[in-house]
């Protein structure tokens, strides 16, 4: 099975990519990303292509593959503006969507949000709930989304707010209902790669209180 991996340097792809490469099923892990990390480690099923994420149409010649793994996503803050926040969670996510559908791919996977809601008050969700909608119109054989909550795990960046929400959780987590609770980006990593082996008829959406108890193998 050959995989096509977007958002490979974020917190739930690394380690969707590590995790991806210890199954036996994965021949490839193709990860298309804006700039290489020189200290990544090398892993002889994984290639790295550096890409223009602006000019997607130009790399369709990609997507001859099995499955479309989608962890693209960044805050507003980090990105400056809601504008350009939607082009992360939103316009490329499409984009790639479009992509994959054209060159006959069969399983596109995508981590969303919890609140995934195209019709939510906070831009957030609704932003989520929009990718949501629109990959879904596009008829994939098999579509998964991913809905987790507060993602546990170090990031290459600091983001105060959530670290404060860690830092005040992490004691009480048992207290937290399933639905509610944080969940460690590996798990909800090891949730994508257990759906791309075992593709759902149609569309898959695994809520957080799924992740939360789910036993990973690897």
């Amino acid at each position: 099975m050959k995989v096509i991996l977007l958002g490979s340097s974020g917190l739930v792809g690394g380690f969707c990519r590590d995790l991806l490469a210890s199954q036996s099923e994965i021949s490839e892990i193709h990860c298309l990303v804006r700039s290489l990390n020189p200290n990544q480690p090398q892993e002889k099923k994984v290639r790295y292509s550096v890409i223009d994420f602006t000019k997607l149409p130009n790399y369709k010649h990609f997507f001859d593959v099995d499955v479309v793994i989608c962890c693209l996503g960044t805050t507003i803050k980090k990105a400056g503006n809601r504008k350009a926040f939607d082009l992360v969670d939103l316009q490329m996510p499409l984009a790639v969507g479009a992509l994959a559908k054209a060159g006959g791919v069969k399983h596109f996977l995508a981590v969303s949000a919890m609140g995934a809601n195209k019709h939510s008050w906070m831009h957030y969700n609704r932003t989520k709930g929009l990718m949501e909608e629109g990959l879904t119109i596009m008829d994939f054989e098999s579509l998964t989304f991913i809905r987790p909550s507060l993602l546990l795990g170090e990031r290459a960046e600091k983001r105060r707010g959530e670290d404060f929400m860690k830092k005040l959780l992490s004691k009480y987590l048992f207290l937290i209902p399933p639905y509610w609770r944080p969940v460690h980006a590996k798990t909800v990593a090891g949730a994508l790669v257990l759906s791309a082996l075992q593709p759902p008829k149609g569309k898959r959406i695994i809520y957080n209180r799924k992740i939360t108890t789910l036993e990973l193998k690897f």
